[in-house]
């Protein structure tokens, strides 16, 4: 029995930031909303990017932002797991490497940009589509104290070409090219976000049904009951799901129609 729906966005609810089917997403959401299944989107985007994506439907998700970093809901912070400061601390000091072009720390709502370049506030700012809180730009002599908020995720922009980014001490990787790292805890996923949120509602994983496309999803595929991939899914993800879709919102409505199938012939068995 579906009890929970978690769903990850870019790629497999969104493309190009906009819905791929905002009528269905409506109409599922309905659905879930009268059988009281809690509807969860899990990200590499910021909450606030989430919120602003979704604001039509604000008042019935949650969300598991930046890759598994925290879990919230509205206002409520269900779950986190920040970076150290060290971490934080060490990640500024990048400022001076050659290869780096700026840092973002990204915290529950605000996001931090420490640029030394000048063009990237406002590449940045149009890419999230959120106000940034920009501390640091080449005129400054240093950048300023760390934010005292916790902060979630690390982004180091490099120089087109250049040598890779390691991650720091206490940090990995969920995503890296020739010009952007972004780091959070070793110990963060989206899967693990999931599993306290599912814990607190008492849901276990044979009650949940996941959808996502790329590799920061296998963990959270690997783990619910019900796992489905988005035709065209990344990273050989096929293999670890029985079922692919085109289209979420449209699935999630078939499993639902197929569950109260399923109890109709019980019944009348």
């Amino acid at each position: 029995m579906i009890r929970f729906v978690i769903s990850d966005a870019d790629g497999t609810l969104v493309t190009n930031s906009k819905l791929i089917d905002a009528r269905a997403f409506s109409r599922m959401l309905t659905t879930l909303g009268n059988r009281q299944i809690p509807m969860c989107i899990a990200s590499g985007r910021t909450y606030p990017a989430l919120q602003k994506l979704f604001s039509p439907f604000a008042d019935h998700l949650l969300y598991i932002p930046l890759d598994g970093a925290f879990a919230a809901a509205g206002d409520t912070l269900l779950c986190g797991f920040p970076l150290d400061r060290t971490s934080i601390a060490d990640g500024l000091r990048l400022l001076c490497d050659d290869r780096v072009r700026g840092i973002e720390l990204c915290a529950q709502r605000t996001t931090y940009l420490y640029a030394c370049d000048a063009a990237l506030p406002v590449s940045e700012q149009k890419r999230l589509g959120e106000e940034l809180t920009v501390l640091y730009a080449p005129a400054m002599p240093q950048a300023e104290p760390l934010p005292a908020e916790p902060i979630y995720k690390i982004i180091v922009f490099t120089r087109r070409n250049a040598e890779p980014i390691t991650p720091l001490a206490g940090t990995r990787a969920v995503y890296q090219s020739d010009i952007v790292t972004e780091l959070v805890r070793t110990d963060v996923n989206k899967r693990r976000a999931a599993e306290l949120v599912c814990d607190a509602l008492h849901i276990i994983p044979d009650e949940i049904l996941a959808y996502g496309d790329s590799e920061n999803d296998r963990e959270l595929l690997s783990w619910a009951g019900t796992a489905v991939t988005m035709y065209g899914a990344k990273h050989d993800l096929f293999s670890i799901t029985k079922y692919h879709t085109q289209n979420v919102a449209e699935s999630v409505l078939h499993f639902l129609h197929r569950e109260d199938a399923a109890q109709k012939g019980r019944t009348h068995g």
